[in-house]
């Protein structure tokens, strides 16, 4: 028999509509998957956690992020000004000054800090300009401990796509195809990129709309050569038409919003209202930490802030039919069941589920910035940070304990981002 957890007596907010939310609950854990989830287990043997006191939780499913970009952590909106919007093309031309070893340092940096915040599974957009540096990329995700979708180029080609797919742990990371931005290159030049893809069985992670003219259909040709489809995840979409956007609906296509990022990098205003409108359940995502934190907390109340403050005009306004107020229940959605749906990873992953993964957070709720907890997930979408992240578990292997990240040691880390941050900025300002 597999070693067995007992998580005992916590507040499960297991996001399994079954299941529900529950005070005094355990949960039982075997190997990497949930066993059980019920009130007063009792399991002879199995290592007891003592979950008085604490949220349990899914962990939290970041959609998208460049990993590669740790080291130009905190540059801040003057960066972005000097450097205008980061779009494709400036992206390449940012990587291009980094090494592979920059890459490690940047991508195993952004991962521990995922770990931190209670995140357990990521998609790492790694548009990055050779095998070397996805091969970096890689064993940074993999020493790291989280589940991962690594999403390479197709400009590394099919043969060394395939030779870093059989290089990844396929338990916990999984290849996926960093698009060419559609309205950066020929359809043509999608088709074949896609085929690809689709030939070796890859998802599709896609950037679009990202503070280009909102006036023209950039994905019609996509729609009228039917390359949309079920597979293909497009994330931001700020300058996109309703008709693209039904276009995507229509194919299955899934969607995820960086709010915070967009806000800070000019991508247009963020398009949670348009998404929910349009009949999409959104995922999040960081995006980048050049001027964001690396955490969900902030993209759950950046999302719930935006839409809020956009009903409220238009009921200002006297719009009588203003739109539907988020709640705390659906933006927590957005970073568990949604985002889990994005990545295809649905039957495995989002919910506190008997069968699925045991990849679990555990919340502290007697700390001040939350404590009294009158409503727990009102706390966790509004009031919580890092500090209240206690412990993260991914398929059954703790990665953070007690409130101590286990595996890395963080003064070992902090030299090797200052060496990459030297070679990629050059020396440290005074």
């Amino acid at each position: 028999m597999e070693t067995r957890k007992l998580i005992k007596s916590a507040t499960v907010l297991s996001m399994d509509g079954r299941i529900g939310n529950q005070h005094n609950f355990d949960v039982l854990l075997e190997g990497d998957k949930i066993l059980e989830v019920a009130r007063g287990i009792n399991e002879a043997g199995a290592e007891v956690i003592d979950g008085t006191g604490m949220i349990a939780m899914p962990g939290f499913i970041d959609a998208h992020h460049h990993m590669w970009m740790g080291v130009l952590r905190n540059l801040g909106a003057d960066f972005l000004i000097s450097k205008q919007v980061l779009d494709g093309k400036q992206q390449a031309a940012l990587a291009a000054s980094f090494r592979p070893e920059d890459i490690y340092a940047s991508t195993l940096s952004s991962a521990i800090n995922a770990i931190e915040s209670g995140i357990t599974t990521v998609l790492d957009h790694a548009n990055l300009p050779s095998a070397e540096h996805l091969a970096a990329n890689a064993k940074a995700l993999a020493e790291a401990g989280l589940r991962s979708v690594l999403a390479a180029p197709a400009s590394l080609g099919e043969a060394e796509l395939q030779t870093l797919q059989a290089s990844l742990p396929a338990e916990r990371i999984t290849l996926a195809l960093a698009s060419s931005e559609p309205q950066d290159v020929s359809t043509q030049q999608l088709q074949d990129e896609w085929a690809l893809a689709r030939k070796l069985g890859l998802r599709i992670s896609a950037q679009v709309g990202m503070g280009t003219s909102p006036d023209k259909d950039q994905l019609a040709e996509l729609s009228k050569a039917k390359l949309l489809g079920a597979d293909v995840l497009f994330a931001h979409g700020n300058t996109l038409t309703d008709r693209d956007l039904s276009a995507i609906k229509s194919a299955g296509s899934r969607v995820v919003m960086t709010p915070a990022a967009e806000m800070m990098q000019g991508y247009g205003a963020p398009t949670v209202q348009r998404f929910l409108d349009a009949g999409f359940t959104p995922a999040l995502g960081v995006d980048t930490e050049i001027a964001n934190r690396g955490d969900m907390f902030t993209q759950m109340r950046s999302a719930n802030s935006m839409q809020h403050a956009m009903r409220f005009d238009k009921k200002l306004a006297g719009n009588l039919f203003a739109d539907r107020m988020l709640t705390t229940r659906d933006v927590i959605q957005f970073v568990s069941v949604y985002g889990a749906e994005a990545l295809g990873m649905q039957a495995s992953i989002g919910t506190l589920t008997p069968g699925k993964q045991a990849d679990i957070i555990l919340l502290r709720q007697n700390l001040i910035n939350v404590m009294p907890v009158n409503d727990p997930i009102g706390a966790v979408a509004w009031a919580m940070d890092n500090s209240n992240i206690d412990s993260v578990l991914v398929a059954g292997n703790f990665l953070k304990r007690d409130g101590k990240l286990l595996n890395h040691q963080l003064s070992q880390m902090q030299t090797k981002v200052n060496q990459a941050r030297q070679h990629v900025l050059g020396a440290v300002p005074a």
